[in-house]
């Protein structure tokens, strides 16, 4: 088949369910055509199409084969957390709360994430919470609904889960499997859920809180904005917005407004409480020894033998493991050394300039982070985390060339850093060169197989999802075998 012939099927899943297809190889997409002419006895391509244009029982057979259906118990347990022990307690508590409280699992698969969040809440609040909560589980995918509703899962789907808690809420099923106890199965349904229809189900409506977590990789930043603005639709007034934790800073697209709890992130259609009266400003910091100049990609002549001596300890009051431990954990109240230190920090710490510029970056500071990746370049130019810090800075701000800049000078110091040939490959994708963000996917996809390390080798805490990240780039390059949502 050539492109032609396959570019109208691309553009009806993406039209119809949002699936993004470019820069895929053609044989997944060749496989399910191939694969339905056969079923729905069609002898010609264009006679294929036409059935699935026009008949939805075969849209839905065609879209299962382009789904992936990857998932696990407890995913990014502290965002469970999060939920119960902070967002359920403010819904319970607000003026004019009505129960129950109804939790959409969007893009629920098989069903995992919906019954861990059962789990989650029946171990907080007790058989109460089957009075307490609603869980709806939503998914395009309608064999994926049917294990859902089965509720059997073999071991790999436990992966992240205590063996208490498997003992608890689960119970052996044949030679090799386990079956969800009916005390979550209870709290649980499930419904078909296109996150590009015109309308939600009426059973998906009056939401109070929306899972949407290791889902919006697979749309562009368009069809993210417009699937939020239907989640925004289908909430109450109060509603709450869970992103994974590596999607955030690409989900802040103006449709929820963004929160940072005790190091949690999650967005909310509520409006921000007033703000009480501010005090009275302390004196002005004395200015820094002298001014910096705007970030300006360095000029490397050539890349430095790598360091073999130890870094001196910080003066700083806080080592770099320190610091690096309270960003990813999100600490954001423990970071005061950190994040006041822009005038104390010695300028010849580049990587805890760099770590703080991290930080200010994840608190959408960006020109403190600009500034302190500048800083960082001047105390060392070879800094690694200072010309990544500003990659992320300009590519959050926008700056796609910028952006570029940076990480190409990165990959120049440091071939093996597959975080930065990451990053390149989402923004030439996202500018349209095809071929160099193709380029850009399997050198990030080399280098994270020999080293992967969810950092890059990086001080810079990134906390990056292998498994997500190796099969973007593997989509990106036609290494894999087929599209998820």
């Amino acid at each position: 088949m050539t492109p032609a012939e396959l570019a109208p099927f691309k553009d009806l899943i993406r039209t119809r369910c949002g699936l993004l297809l470019e820069g895929v190889g053609e044989e997944p997409l060749v496989i399910a055509i191939r694969k339905r002419m056969t079923a729905s006895g069609s002898a010609t391509l264009a006679g294929y199409f036409t059935k699935l244009v026009s008949g939805e029982d075969e849209f839905q057979e065609f879209v299962t084969l382009l789904t992936i259906n990857e998932t696990y118990f407890y995913r990014e347990p502290e965002q469970l957390t999060l939920l119960v022990e902070r967002l359920m307690p403010r819904l319970l508590a607000a003026d004019g709360a009505r129960l129950p409280i109804r939790i959409l699992s969007a893009g629920c698969s098989s069903g995992e994430e919906p019954y861990s969040i059962a789990i989650a809440l029946l171990e907080k609040f007790g058989e109460a919470a089957a009075r307490m909560v609603r869980i709806l589980g939503g998914d395009i995918d309608h064999h994926a609904l049917a294990r859902a509703r089965a509720g059997r899962y073999t071991a790999f789907s436990f992966r992240s889960l205590s063996p208490d808690l498997r003992q608890r809420y689960f119970h052996p099923s044949g030679r090799d499997g386990m079956v969800v106890d009916d005390r979550v199965k209870a709290m649980v349904s499930f419904h078909h859920l296109n996150l590009l229809a015109d309308s939600f189900p009426p059973a998906l409506s009056e939401l109070d809180v929306v899972f949407f977590r290791n889902v919006s990789i697979y749309f562009d930043a368009d069809t993210r904005k417009v699937i939020q603005q239907a989640f925004h639709r289908a909430m109450t007034e109060r509603g709450h917005l869970v992103i994974g934790s590596a999607e955030t800073l690409a989900n802040d697209l103006g449709v929820f407004r963004l929160v940072v709890d005790e190091g949690a992130f999650y967005f909310t259609r509520e409006a921000p409480a007033a703000a009480p009266p501010r005090p009275a400003p302390p004196p002005p910091p004395p200015p820094p020894p002298a001014p910096m100049p705007a970030p300006v990609a360095p000029r490397l002549a050539m890349v430095p033998p790598p360091s073999t001596t130890t870094p001196p300890p910080s003066p700083a009051g806080i080592s770099v493991d320190e610091a690096r431990t309270l960003i990813r954990d999100k600490r954001f109240d423990r970071l005061d050394l950190l994040l006041g230190a822009r005038n104390r920090l010695p300028p010849a710490d580049a990587t805890l300039l760099a770590l703080e510029g991290y930080a200010r970056m994840l608190a959408r500071d960006f020109a403190a982070a600009a500034e302190l990746g500048t800083r960082a370049l001047a105390a060392d130019e070879w800094s690694m985390d200072g010309l990544v810090l500003l990659g992320l800075t300009a590519k959050w701000q926008g700056a796609g060339p910028d952006a570029i800049a940076w990480f190409k000078k990165a990959v120049y110091i440091r071939h093996d850093c597959w975080p930065a040939h990451y990053y390149l490959g989402e923004l030439y994708r996202s500018s349209g060169a095809v071929e160099p963000a193709r380029r850009s996917y399997r050198l990030a996809a080399q280098q994270l197989a020999a080293q992967p390390d969810p950092d890059g080798g990086l001080a810079l805490p990134l906390g990056l999802p292998i498994a997500e990240v190796r099969f973007l780039c593997e989509r990106q390059t036609g290494g894999a075998r087929a599209v998820g949502r």
